[in-house]
């Protein structure tokens, strides 16, 4: 059973009414969670009144959490621990408020057990290349790839404060459909933390290719600025149909002469390159969408809607200067309705 204690150095005590009980940071946050093993949180207290008290009952409302809590009468000023143990049944987030009620006290104090139940818990081997807001991270660009609409799909940016101070780490600029929990809140000098980074699909707006920019700075108050920048993409696919085996013998097929294209070793302001796309299927190939996930790129079609056996020719131009600030991969996506290849990708080589 893995606990997790709070240290009395890392939080700032908050206060019951009457000033019973102080609880040393209210909320533990377990973050990942092992599938079906069972997890303890436990949290410092103190009785901070002029007389004993008795704890008469901690109260979860869900059989999910199970609490623990000492018997009989603790003295004026005494310490004492109570746990709340989640069984991890149900994979995704989890969020439970656990109630301790002392004797005689209407009023309860709250406790917060939170964290993320998955199939596998994943390490970090502690590599950080990039800089980041004063920070050090894993990664510099954030990709939800395939996702479909409904579904909350996380992502961890792991970080590391390289500074001789604490730092409070925050997230700035998240658009609506991302949310950003920070582990710990409050991150020691050469220690490190994590990011979950939560997409909420159902509030994306469009099919395929949808970015932003989200700031990653080491505390409230800093400005924006391009050396906290991290550029985080989604691409929502279409539901997959519900074919039967004839209208899949009838449906689309796209083919491409290539999917790739060498833009790199520019003479010049730009370089060209050509794809031929074909529909080798039986009924008509529409091409939903096309979008780049950089700049620094031109793309023309021929046709969006192909008959069965026919082509067409995407055009694309790369210019030098634009590509050359780029600083994650040029790709061109394409969503189409070929069951089997809804999205398509290009790779540009620069």
């Amino acid at each position: 059973m893995k606990k997790i204690s709070l240290s009395l150095l890392l939080a700032f005590p908050l206060f019951a009414s009457a000033q019973t009980l102080q609880v040393i940071n209210n909320v533990v946050d377990l973050g990942q969670v092992q599938f079906m093993k069972p997890v303890t949180a436990t949290f410092d207290v103190k009785n901070v009144s002029a007389n004993p008290i008795e704890i008469s009952s901690m109260y979860s409302g869900c059989n999910c959490t199970q609490v623990g809590f000492p018997v009989g009468s603790l003295p004026a000023g005494a310490d004492f621990k109570v746990s709340a143990t989640y069984d991890a049944k149900q994979l995704g987030h989890f969020q439970r408020d656990v109630a301790i009620y002392v004797k005689g006290e209407k009023e309860p104090t709250y406790v917060t057990v939170k964290g993320i139940v998955v199939t596998k818990v994943e390490t970090h081997p502690g590599n950080y290349p990039y800089s980041i807001g004063g920070l050090l991270t894993d990664v510099n660009t954030i990709e939800f790839d395939d996702v479909n609409r409904g579904v909350l799909v996380v992502q961890d940016i792991h970080i590391m404060n390289p500074n001789n101070q604490y730092v409070e780490p925050v997230v700035m600029h998240l658009p609506n459909y991302l949310r950003a929990e920070i582990l710990p809140k409050r991150i020691g000098p050469k220690d490190e933390g994590v990011i979950h980074l939560v997409l909420n699909t159902s509030k994306l707006h469009s099919l395929g290719l949808t970015q932003s920019s989200i700031y990653l700075a080491k505390g409230m108050g800093e400005n924006v600025s391009e050396d906290k920048e991290i550029m985080v993409s989604a691409v929502l696919l279409p539901p997959e149909p519900n074919l039967d085996e004839a209208a899949m013998y009838r449906s689309p097929r796209i083919q491409l002469s290539s999917t790739t294209v060498d833009l790199s070793n520019i003479k010049g302001t730009k370089k060209k390159a050509e794809i031929v796309i074909t529909n080798k299927g039986k009924t008509p190939l529409e091409i939903r969408s096309m979008q780049l996930f950089t700049p620094g790129i031109e793309i023309t079609l021929g046709k969006k809607a192909l008959a069965a056996g026919e082509s067409t020719k995407m055009k694309i131009t790369g210019y030098a200067e634009d590509l050359a600030k780029v600083k994650t991969r040029p790709r061109i996506l394409m969503i189409t309705n070929d069951f089997k290849q809804q999205k398509v990708i290009i790779e540009i080589k620069k």
